[in-house]
């Protein structure tokens, strides 16, 4: 968080939570971009000298989430409204503000550090979605495990000019929600000063907006696990928080493995006589016995005779230790993430992850559906919160942003989708279950949705009116 940032929000009696969590996320910074100043660059000594080294890593941070990020949001997952129309719309609004590309980074860089948020709001033109880490925010009031109140800064370039585009949502005396917007220049001192009010009314930035509705136009994301420094704190905590002595050891491992073949690659050691240049008498020029930058040959001094003028080193590459000691804290690190035990696997050189459609009574199974449960509120809450702005700012009163909202995660990991949907039309065939019933299980739709389906298929294709049977006479 910016102190200069706080320094302002407090002239306008807006006081920030004080947490110590920024700390942390500096730290998970570091692990999901791959490099820890002080592990991944240290000294070793020659018995000489002391000379600087870089540690090899596997970037395993960044895998974790990238692959949290996909099993959680990709193109399989569907978002329906239960009116029609507002459907229409909403997936419109979701395409504008490319939420499944969008969203699927944030929750990539959220679960590294630990949180983020989707902030709705109308930028003069059209409805718009900020995706926004949490160093980026600043607690106002948190209440049982919720923020209720907070302000998000962020970067806005307008005539090729930089400024800080603070944004304050807070609860007014009816409890519905108010937003300060406000745009902040750095003087040559550090200092933030505000710009004028012709500067918004110039640019359709709107300074003050009373939303008229009780929850919030920002909606938290983050891996569904406590905050081990402070539980009741308003930040999230990263998903590999509890795992990065386990990240150190996977890239001690294979930054050992890298140095094994370059240390013990093979060498040929040459007497230095051997590699004396000698005349060719015939086009009078000098040549090496050996070409000196081959890297192969290794030049070595000595005045005993009875040695071999040539001697060839092969070390034994520890290989298969390396591969098991990788694939142990592959393991290790797989568990502390929620993937269990088998969720990396070393395999010729590469980390691969597993495929494979895993039970219902798993730990993954268990920590995904954790995941989701958090994550089903946020998106469910961030549809309401652009549809809001679009019937408010837009016009379109036919939106209903009150209908229901579902949200069908991809489950495909978890359970043979495929073999749901080839059970299901047995039982249909058979007469056990109705067109709705199938429907629910197919399309994962809610009776009503699935009631709603039914007969706009039936409004579509009437059925056939029976033939009269041949061969009879009036």
């Amino acid at each position: 968080m910016d102190k200069k940032i706080i320094e302002f929000l407090e002239t306008k009696q807006v006081k920030v939570l004080a947490d110590t969590t920024e700390n942390e996320i500096e730290i998970w910074r570091s692990w999901y971009r791959g490099h820890v100043d002080k592990f991944h660059d240290y000294k070793i000594y020659t018995g000489k000298r002391t000379i600087n080294a870089e540690r090899k890593t596997l970037r395993m941070a960044a895998r974790v989430c990238q692959r949290w990020a996909d099993l959680l949001l990709n193109e399989k997952v569907e978002i329906n409204a239960g009116d029609a129309y507002t459907q229409k719309r909403l997936h419109e609004l979701l395409q504008s503000v490319n939420f499944f590309v969008r969203g699927n980074n944030l929750i990539e860089y959220s679960f590294a550090l630990g949180g983020g948020f989707f902030i709705q709001y109308w930028d003069g033109r059209k409805t718009c979605q900020k995706y926004v880490s949490q160093d980026y925010m600043y607690p106002i009031t948190y209440d049982s495990g919720r923020l209720t109140e907070a302000a998000f800064s962020s970067r806005k370039v307008i005539d090729g000019i930089q400024y800080i585009y603070l944004e304050t949502h807070l609860l007014g005396r009816d409890e519905t929600y108010i937003v300060d917007n406000v745009l902040l220049q750095k003087q040559e001192n550090s200092e933030l000063r505000e710009v004028g009010e012709d500067f918004y009314k110039a640019h359709g930035i709107l300074p003050k907006w009373e939303t008229g509705i009780k929850t919030p136009l920002f909606q938290a994301v983050r891996p569904n696990i406590a905050n081990r420094s402070c539980f009741d704190s308003p930040f999230g905590q990263s998903v590999f928080s509890g795992a990065t002595d386990i990240l150190k050891a996977i890239d001690a491992v294979y930054d050992s493995y890298y140095k094994e073949f370059i240390l013990g690659k093979k060498r040929t050691f040459v007497n230095e006589g051997v590699l004396r240049s000698v005349i060719d008498p015939v086009s009078n020029t000098e040549t090496m016995a050996f070409d000196p930058n081959d890297e192969v040959f290794y030049s070595v001094y000595t005045d005993d005779d009875t040695k071999e003028p040539i001697k060839e080193s092969n070390p034994e590459l520890r290989v298969e230790a390396h591969d098991a000691a990788l694939q142990t804290q592959l393991s290790c690190l797989s568990q502390a993430v929620g993937f269990g035990g088998a969720g990396f696997r070393w395999e010729s050189g590469n980390v691969s992850t597993a495929t494979q459609i895993i039970s219902e009574n798993s730990e993954m199974f268990r920590t995904l559906k954790k995941h989701e449960t958090l994550l089903y509120e946020t998106i469910v809450n961030m549809c309401r919160g652009l549809l809001h702005v679009e019937r408010s700012f837009g016009g379109d009163r036919r939106i209903k942003p009150d209908t229901e909202i579902t949200v069908d995660f991809d489950d495909s990991i978890i359970e043979d989708s495929g073999e749901i949907k080839r059970q299901a039309l047995l039982e249909l065939n058979a007469g056990l279950i109705d067109n709705i019933e199938y429907y629910m299980r197919v399309y994962h739709l809610t009776e009503a949705q699935a009631v709603d389906f039914k007969a706009q298929m039936d409004k579509r294709s009437p059925p056939e009116k029976e033939p009269e049977p041949e061969g009879l006479e009036e």
